[in-house]
């Protein structure tokens, strides 16, 4: 079997490699011959290639991000012109593009979500049935109405994103009926807990070592609260870091203090918690929460984020809290609102 997947994350890299073993029918003696694309978005994600080359991937390549081409391109040509323009100018700075073109056109293409910086993809394999696996807490809000939808697929001919691009037909998704009602019917689930159930002790092993290849990484003490940070200045959604940090503070002046406070921070963030919060412990940025669960020793008591859908994947927390709706007036972006109206406080 060859496969081919195009990601920007972590938890991208996460849900291809369950992909990879649940085909391989979580026996993965023999994974198939599996390529990674990967848009340079999250620092130092190359540090991953040589671990996820050992077994789950003949090749990683890293690729530009949005605004890398926007800037080559100029806004008229990227607006309007995308298709002419961006294929082109890709396969001269990425050569890899070129050398895999007849392998990703025989093999099943994966895209985690569709966004602009996937658009060579759709593009340039628009004849192939193109899956999607699922870009987190995004994919489960409709971005775009029905008049912004018709502008992309006709006026502009850009990629609408988050499934709803006609070349998507099937997407790989933890909670198949959150997903907007447009492209329900496009499902097939991809649940990392009942994954995760299905994997033996070595595979977690190997799974867990990819990401935190320190075997003696461990949580200390008894009574520890989780904090899943999210890169909410980064996209935008809050005005500056400063609004940020502020959003954070109050959400750990809000814990009990007889926890112990672990923050995890996004992998696409820049910021440096430990300067801001010295007195809990911060984990590092790159790998995701969700590979704790695959080796014992871990628990929360609780969890707490704004609207990261990493939490609700996680059964070492046992009372999960999501504050975005504690914060929604500090909040700029209508998408992000509407993706936080939806969170709910789970038991």
């Amino acid at each position: 079997m060859r496969r081919t997947y195009v990601g920007s994350t972590i938890y991208h890299i996460y849900l291809s490699l369950l992909h990879i073993i649940r085909a391989s029918g979580y026996a993965p003696k023999n994974v198939g011959e599996n390529i990674l694309f990967l848009v340079e978005s999250t620092p130092m994600i190359e540090l991953l290639i040589p671990r996820l080359t050992r077994k789950y991937f003949r090749a990683v390549y890293i690729i530009s991000e949005r605004r890398d081409h926007v800037a080559a391109l100029g806004k008229f040509n990227y607006s309007l012109r995308r298709k002419k323009t961006l294929i082109p100018y890709l396969e001269a700075r990425h050569p890899a593009l070129l050398q895999e073109k007849n392998f990703i056109d025989q093999s099943d293409l994966y895209l985690c979500d569709t966004d602009s910086s996937k658009s060579y993809f759709l593009y340039e394999f628009a004849g192939k049935p193109i899956n999607m696996i699922e870009d987190g807490a995004r994919t489960y809000s409709q971005r775009h109405t029905s008049f912004e939808q018709f502008v992309k697929s006709y006026v502009t001919k850009t990629p609408i994103g988050g499934g709803f691009d006609k070349q998507v037909e099937t997407i790989y998704a933890q909670f198949p009926d959150r997903l907007p009602p447009g492209i329900r019917n496009k499902a097939i689930e991809l649940n990392i807990k009942k994954e995760v159930a299905k994997l033996d002790a070595q595979i977690k092993q190997e799974l867990f070592e990819i990401f935190i290849p320190e075997s003696d990484f461990k949580i200390e003490g008894d009574k520890n609260a989780l904090v899943l940070t999210q890169p909410i200045s980064e996209d935008k959604v809050v005005k500056d870091e400063a609004t940020k940090i502020g959003i954070y503070r109050s959400v750990i002046e809000g814990i009990p203090k007889e926890m112990n406070i672990i923050l995890k921070t996004h992998p696409r963030e820049l910021t440096d918690y430990k300067e801001h919060f010295r007195q809990i412990t911060v984990l590092p940025a790159l790998f995701p929460i969700e590979i704790l669960g695959l080796r014992e020793g871990f628990f929360f008591e609780s969890g707490y984020t704004l609207f990261s859908t990493a939490l609700s994947n996680l059964e070492i927390v046992k009372k999960r809290h999501f504050l975005g709706k504690e914060y929604l007036d500090k909040f700029t972006v209508k998408a992000t609102r509407d993706l936080i109206k939806n969170m709910v406080e789970e038991p």
